[in-house]
């Protein structure tokens, strides 16, 4: 079993025992935050597959909010604002190789319902790793430790304290299997907390591996 592997398990039988879910109020100060990251959209047809999944934990309480989704995404990094940042991850990126995920089970913390995001290497690790220098420190230390080794896409965020049976729909879920993809693009962007359509503005988009520079946004 891989370190990933058991962290997500770990953290399964820790927040599925004791999570309560955000109070109300909490989401809407959390929507109006804004930030600078790094992202990779998740393809349509695995965003899809993950929207029918949340939407079957919604029908349990209607009141968490749901990630449309084509805002389904992993995030590589997030970016402390600077103006060395857009360059920085420009320049790892094109370092880097293109690399592979397998999408496995949800999974929970307090504030949220999430896929579990496997890499096949360590590619990702690296390329966080490579931006480290510009990394956002909205987290404390050993937070940004282990976000940098985990990878995950949120699919439900908690508006409400959480509904034991929505906790046990997610148990039901935990070894779907929702497909795999390849990475080839990372994607900077300026957005709120859940990437909403109305909040995100792109300012690049960078291939890996790719010399020859970046796509306007």
């Amino acid at each position: 079993m891989t370190t990933a592997r058991i962290a997500f398990t770990a953290n399964w039988l820790l927040m599925s025992r004791f999570s309560k879910g955000s109070h109300g109020g909490h989401f809407g100060a959390v929507e109006r935050q804004r930030f600078l990251t790094t992202v990779v959209r998740l393809p349509a047809d695995i965003a899809e597959r993950l929207g029918e999944a949340a939407s079957q934990l919604g029908r349990i309480q209607p009141e968490h909010y749901l990630y449309p989704p084509d805002s389904i995404h992993l995030t590589v990094i997030g970016l402390a604002e600077r103006p060395d940042a857009e360059r920085e991850v420009e320049a790892a990126v094109r370092r880097r190789r293109p690399f592979g995920i397998e999408v496995r089970g949800l999974n929970l913390t307090r504030d949220a319902v999430f896929a579990e995001l496997h890499p096949r290497d360590r590619e990702l690790l690296a390329l966080r790793n490579d931006v480290r220098a510009v990394e956002s420190h909205e987290h404390g230390p050993l937070s940004r430790w282990i976000r940098r080794r985990l990878a995950h896409a949120n699919v439900l965020r908690f508006a409400a304290p959480v509904d034991r049976r929505l906790v046990a729909e997610v148990g039901g879920l935990r070894r779907t299997r929702f497909g795999e993809f390849d990475v080839e693009e990372v994607e900077l962007v300026h957005t709120d907390k859940v990437m909403s359509g109305a909040a995100t503005r792109t300012l690049g988009r960078y291939r890996l591996g790719d010399a020859s520079g970046s796509q306007p946004g």
